[in-house]
């Protein structure tokens, strides 16, 4: 009896305890005077672990005392950032510690609603929530890479009126966001000026900002001369699509109204710039010389219609086509009744119809050789004066057919007759 009563005070204290500490130690009945862990039917509060359980209490108290040797880096999962400061229980919301999960979703409410994923360490770290680098891959990789500016604002400028942090359903195109800068801008007025809402066109999310443009009009028409001054609504009047690059195509009423000389009605080109420039329409910078007929003498100063007032196509280059009524009403000599052909320039130059440039030496020589000096008028040789086809040989150098025949009684096919004797004295030599 007294040993057993001895035996029950050395019992006693392990009876005294809570009951959560028994089964925490696993306590249970051993021999007589002896108290053991892990008794038989008691389990630890804690579940299976592996750690000893002076790693974390004191035989003092049962209360958990750090630095008593246990690791949370032992159990794989090792504390880092704000996790290595937060209360045991913030993860572990019971004692059976290996009942809890380590993906960040398991502890932590997903704001974005499954809409990125469930990888948080892709933008998050454990030292805070902030995003990190993670978000500009992941933009790229969702199709809208971050760049310039866009790299630099917070998630809320663009993902404005989002539920929470629910980022999906946002819009990826410039004026979805901007059009409020659109709306605004004034130089040139995009909306009244009907722009493409294409900010792409034009701008750039590397620039600066807005005003700095990288719409170059040159890769589509290059803005020279008067086109450099203009307000872009002078071209762009019905917006900033289809525009034509020709120049009749914003110059036809110029074209029209043109009298000086009268453009329509004359029918000249509509390529504006075989005479015109883009530093002005006057004066025109068109050049005869460079076409089938250069102007020289006379024709520098005539007017444009004196040749084309049939219009200035297919109009013909040689005189005659224009000076058919001065070779016709010439009478001295009349060319008409004379036969002259019609290549005005055998005989004229383009300086002026009188004095005539005709050298008669370049059919017969009269002014050189043994007919010079022989004749007084023209009509000494021509007897027909409205015909100067004909001429004579024999009035002048013999009037006695039989003396002319004599000589000639050696060459074959002798005709007493002008034309005979200019076709074997071409030249006026015997």
């Amino acid at each position: 009896m007294i040993r057993k009563r001895a035996d029950i005070r050395r019992v006693l204290p392990w009876l005294l305890l809570p009951l959560p500490v028994l089964a925490l130690l696993g306590a249970s009945e051993g021999p007589l005077g002896q108290v053991e862990p892990a008794a038989r039917g008691v389990q630890s509060p804690h579940g299976p672990l592996k750690a000893d359980c002076t790693q974390c209490h004191a035989t003092e108290s049962w209360r958990f005392v750090a630095g008593r040797g246990f690791e949370h880096d032992s159990t794989g999962y090792a504390l880092v950032g704000a996790h290595a400061e937060a209360n045991c229980d913030g993860c572990h919301a019971d004692l059976r510690f290996g009942r809890v999960a380590s993906a960040c979703a398991d502890c932590h409410l997903d704001i974005h609603a499954g809409e990125l994923g469930f990888d948080c360490a892709g933008c998050h770290t454990p030292q805070d929530w902030e995003p990190t680098g993670g978000a500009l891959a992941l933009h790229a990789a969702r199709g809208f890479p971050l760049l310039g500016v866009h790299a630099q604002v917070d998630c809320e400028a663009c993902h404005v009126g989002a539920k929470g942090e629910e980022f999906a359903g946002t819009p990826s195109d410039c004026y979805a966001c901007h059009a409020a800068d659109y709306a605004a801008t004034t130089a040139p007025d995009h909306a009244a000026a009907g722009m493409s809402t294409d900010c792409l066109g034009c701008h750039s999310s590397v620039a600066p900002g807005w005003g700095d443009s990288n719409f170059a009009h040159g890769d589509f028409f290059p803005l020279s001369g008067a086109h450099a001054r203009l307000d872009c609504l002078t071209c762009h009047q019905s917006g900033f699509g289809g525009q034509p690059t020709s120049c009749i195509g914003c110059h036809q009423s110029d074209y029209d109204s043109t009298d000086d000389p009268g453009h329509a009605a004359a029918g000249f080109s509509t390529e504006c710039q075989s005479c015109h420039s883009t530093q002005a329409w006057s004066p025109a910078t068109f050049n005869h010389a460079n076409t089938a007929f250069p102007l020289t003498g006379a024709h520098t100063s005539a007017s444009c219609l004196d040749c084309h007032g049939g219009g200035y196509s297919g109009t013909p280059t040689d005189c005659y086509a224009c000076h058919q009524a001065d070779f016709e009403g010439t009478t001295e000599p009349n060319h008409v009744t004379s036969g002259f052909g019609t290549g005005c320039l055998t005989c004229h130059s383009t300086q002026a119809w009188s004095p005539s440039t005709w050298d008669h030496d370049q059919l017969f020589p009269i002014y050189s050789g043994k007919h010079r000096g022989k004749w007084d008028t023209c009509a000494d040789c021509h007897v027909q004066p409205t015909n100067y086809a004909i001429f004579e040989c024999i009035f002048c150098h013999e009037h006695n057919q039989n003396n002319t025949d004599d000589h000639h009684n050696d060459v074959n096919d002798y005709v007493y007759e002008s034309n005979a004797c200019f076709t074997c004295h071409p030249d006026g030599s015997e």
